[in-house]
């Protein structure tokens, strides 16, 4: 039995077994017809053993559940409201019901990681080796770059003497911020075994260096040393031995075990609103969850955004100003009060903001395409090309900044061969995007120049005009037309297209006609006045975009 086994053997005996007794029957413990042979029933049991809070959370989630599975609500939300009800079953140390919720769960979305991965870990809590490791190994295929699945891996496997498999799992996270300390004591664990003792004091000592307060290294340190004679350093290690293991860096345990705070169900349900646009009861929320967890910065963060977006934008600016005091290495609220600042019409201090932002994570996303387009609407668009050259490299699948780009690339001088390696490499991203094949064929439909190619804009533009000709292909195909040098033809297509807008649209005439007047005087137009210009511009600045749709790996 390995010491992680007896741990729980000893602690978690009595609630796995204990204190379980039949209750009145709910929708989980009697499931509805529709579900009866698909999912496993969960009984209700006495928690009598927990405090009133624990008591009154477990009791909470269980109804909501119930209302859930009694209403039929959808397989992708049962599984959601199993899986949280296991969870907090798992926090609380229920683990018999936490299991059995986990398997309801992974029924109904089989292909969601996290009820995979707390599966995992409660198989591996409780001992079953085997079980965790297959959970383990089928999280990792989903989330290969959730490196801590990784690292517990290793663990289960050198529980079970697989010591080849551990030792390549804890080789592939060694280098892993906040995985380093435990894939050392791993390895070191793995030399000892193999008695191969000086490379097991090296990891020894590594891990010792990155986590000085994992006790339980000394113990293991000592071994070593004796077994090479260094008696009095053994001696000295094993003075200082104790039970704290290194610690793996895993936010997904680390929310599980935060269940218990009381706090972590209620941003829970603040997510759970937020993604159903229900901003008021998100920031309730994270309210009541900020009052049992005041230091949660991450969940400080996110309560501003819902402040924000309740109409409150003084005081989220508030709470984001008190977060950056506390702890100025907070890149996401950088940005959110440099999203402020731009949304009120202080460019300087949003600038200075997004600058921060990116001077504590060099790659954030929305910092990086917000200081672009700062600058691009401040009329520095070389300035502005650097930001969004970062941006398309730290976020290519952001389709905002591609356009800009290639406009503010137009603007600071740059050739057409560059903008339109630009919009080429944004169309093959994006190859639905109708607006990227507009301002493609404009850069092609030239008469000079190493990127011209004015048969193939021509080609292109009539297809869409063929396929549908309203006035965005009609301008295009004219344009093109007189790319190839064909003016008369050019000239007839705009000229219908002034009448039609002085009827229809007499905003845009004046623009039309300035081209109109080009082509009859043999002469392509300026980019300026093709329609395709403002599509080339910074947009306007939206606050809500920052506050709403930024994603970030940890709202609390």
């Amino acid at each position: 039995m390995s010491l992680r086994t007896f741990t729980w053997f000893t602690g978690g005996l009595l609630l796995f077994f204990g204190g379980i007794s039949p209750a009145m029957a709910d929708a989980l413990s009697d499931l509805p017809a529709a579900l009866a042979d698909r999912l496993v029933p969960v009984a209700e049991i006495s928690l009598d053993n927990l405090d009133a809070d624990s008591r009154q959370q477990l009791t909470a989630a269980r109804a909501r559940l119930a209302r859930m599975v009694s209403d039929n609500l959808p397989d992708e939300e049962l599984a959601e409201g199993w899986g949280e009800l296991g969870a907090l079953y798992q926090a609380h140390l229920v683990k018999r019901l936490a299991g059995d919720c986990y398997a309801n769960a992974r029924k109904l979305a089989p292909e969601n990681f996290r009820w995979i991965y707390y599966s995992a870990y409660l198989a591996d809590d409780t001992g079953d080796l085997v079980t965790a490791v297959r959970d383990y190994r089928t999280a990792r295929d989903l989330r290969p770059d959730y490196l801590a699945v990784t690292a517990r891996l290793a663990d289960a496997w050198l529980d079970l003497n697989e010591l080849e498999q551990a030792k390549q799992a804890y080789q592939q996270v060694v280098g892993a911020r906040g995985l380093e300390a435990a894939a050392h004591y791993g390895l070191g664990q793995i030399a000892l075994l193999q008695r191969d003792h000086e490379v097991a004091i090296e990891h020894f000592r590594q891990a010792l260096e990155m986590q000085p307060e994992a006790n339980r290294i000394h113990y293991s340190l000592a071994r070593a040393l004796r077994a090479v004679g260094e008696n009095d350093r053994a001696k000295a290690h094993l003075a200082q031995r104790g039970d704290q293991s290194p610690v793996i860096k895993d936010p997904q345990i680390e929310s599980l075990k935060a269940l218990r705070q009381g706090a972590q169900i209620h941003f829970l349900q603040g997510m759970k609103a937020f993604r159903k646009l229900d901003y008021a009861a998100a920031r309730d929320a994270f309210a009541r969850g900020l009052e049992r967890d005041p230091d949660n910065i991450n969940a400080r963060i996110s309560y501003a955004r819902t402040l924000y977006l309740t109409d409150a934008r003084a005081e989220a600016g508030q709470l984001l100003e008190a977060v950056v005091a506390t702890d100025p290495t907070r890149a996401l609220a950088w940005y959110l009060l440099g999203s402020l600042a731009d949304e009120t019409g202080d460019t300087d201090t949003a600038i200075r903001h997004y600058t921060t932002a990116l001077g504590h994570e060099p790659d954030h996303g929305g910092a990086l395409i917000n200081l672009a387009n700062s600058h691009y609407r401040q009329g520095h668009p070389a300035r502005a090309v650097k930001y969004y050259a970062a941006c398309v490299q730290a976020t290519p699948e952001n389709p905002a900044v591609w356009l800009p780009y290639a406009g503010a690339l137009m603007q600071a001088g740059r050739g057409r061969a560059d903008i339109l390696a630009v919009i080429e490499t944004a169309q093959q991203r994006f190859p639905e995007q109708p607006l990227l094949d507009y301002v493609k064929i404009q850069l092609l439909a030239c008469s000079e120049g190493p990127a011209c190619d004015a048969d193939r804009a021509l080609d292109r533009a009539r297809t869409l005009h063929d396929r549908q000709p309203i006035p965005p292909h009609r301008e295009l195909l004219a344009l093109a037309q007189a790319a190839t040098g064909d003016f008369d033809a050019a000239a007839g297509v705009q000229s219908d297209l002034v009448s039609e807008a002085m009827l229809m649209m007499p905003a845009v005439v004046g623009r039309l006609d300035a081209t109109l007047t080009g082509y009859q005087a043999k002469q392509l137009p300026e980019p300026k006045h093709l329609f395709t210009w403002p599509l080339l511009q910074a947009p306007a600045v939206d606050g809500a975009v920052a506050f709403r749709d930024y994603l970030t790996p940890r709202p609390y």
